[in-house]
C-alpha cells in the first residue's frame, strides 16, 4: 500500500509540475540610423499604424481613449500573418513619452496553453542621428501543451521580434516598407479581391 501511496504522489508532484506556468522572455534589439525622436514618433505615437511596416501585421485598428498622456488609444486589433494566428487584440499597459518606451499586452488571439504574452519597446538614442529600438517579450504558458510547446514558442517569438525590428529599420531609414512587407501587402490584397 505505501508503494501505491508512493506512486500517487509522485504522479501528482510531477502533475503538478507540469501544470505550473512556466515563463520565459525573449529579447531583441536592433539600431537604425534616425534619431530617437524620430523612430519614436513611428513606433509610439503611430502605434496603430504598424500595420503600414511590419510583415507581421496585415491591418490594425486602435480602439478607446488611453489613460496614458500621448498615446492614441487603449486597444489595438491586429490582423495578423502569424501562422497558427489570425487576429489578435492588445491591451496598451505603459506609454512613457519621456522614456520612449511602451508595454501592451495580448488579452484575446493567443492559444489556451499561453496564459501571458506582452511586449515592451523602447527607444534608445545612441546619437543625434542613431538610436535603438529594444524589444522585451514575456510570455507564459501552462499545462502539459505549453510544457511541450514552450521552446518551439520561445523560438517563433523569437523570430517575429526579428522580423518586426528588420521591417522597423527599413521603414523609419527609408520611408518605404521592407521587401518582405511589400510582398505581403501584395499577397493580402489580392486575398482581399477574391473574398470581394
Amino acid at each position: 500500500m505505501k508503494n501505491v501511496f508512493r506512486t500517487l504522489a509522485i504522479l501528482l508532484t510531477l502533475n503538478t509540475a507540469v501544470m505550473a506556468q512556466k515563463e520565459f522572455n525573449v529579447d531583441r534589439e536592433i539600431e537604425i540610423n534616425v534619431s530617437a525622436e524620430q523612430l519614436w514618433e513611428m513606433v509610439g505615437p503611430g502605434f496603430v499604424e504598424v500595420y503600414k511596416w511590419s510583415s507581421n501585421v496585415d491591418h490594425a485598428e486602435g480602439s478607446g481613449k488611453s489613460e496614458f498622456e500621448g498615446a492614441v488609444c487603449s486597444n489595438r486589433s491586429c490582423a495578423v500573418n502569424v501562422k497558427g494566428f489570425s487576429s489578435i487584440a492588445e491591451k496598451l499597459t505603459n506609454y512613457s513619452i519621456d522614456n520612449k518606451t511602451l508595454s501592451y499586452e495580448v488579452v484575446e488571439g493567443m492559444p489556451g496553453f499561453m496564459v501571458l504574452a506582452e511586449n515592451t519597446w523602447t527607444v534608445v538614442p545612441i546619437s543625434e542621428s542613431k538610436s535603438k529600438l529594444v524589444m522585451k517579450g514575456r510570455f507564459s504558458t501552462k499545462g502539459l501543451m505549453g510544457t511541450m510547446m514552450r521552446g518551439m514558442m520561445k523560438k517563433k517569438m523569437g523570430e517575429t521580434l526579428e522580423m518586426v525590428l528588420n521591417d522597423a529599420k527599413v521603414y523609419a531609414e527609408t520611408g518605404v516598407p521592407s521587401a518582405v512587407k511589400q510582398a505581403r501587402i501584395a499577397e493580402f490584397e489580392k486575398k482581399q479581391k477574391k473574398a470581394a
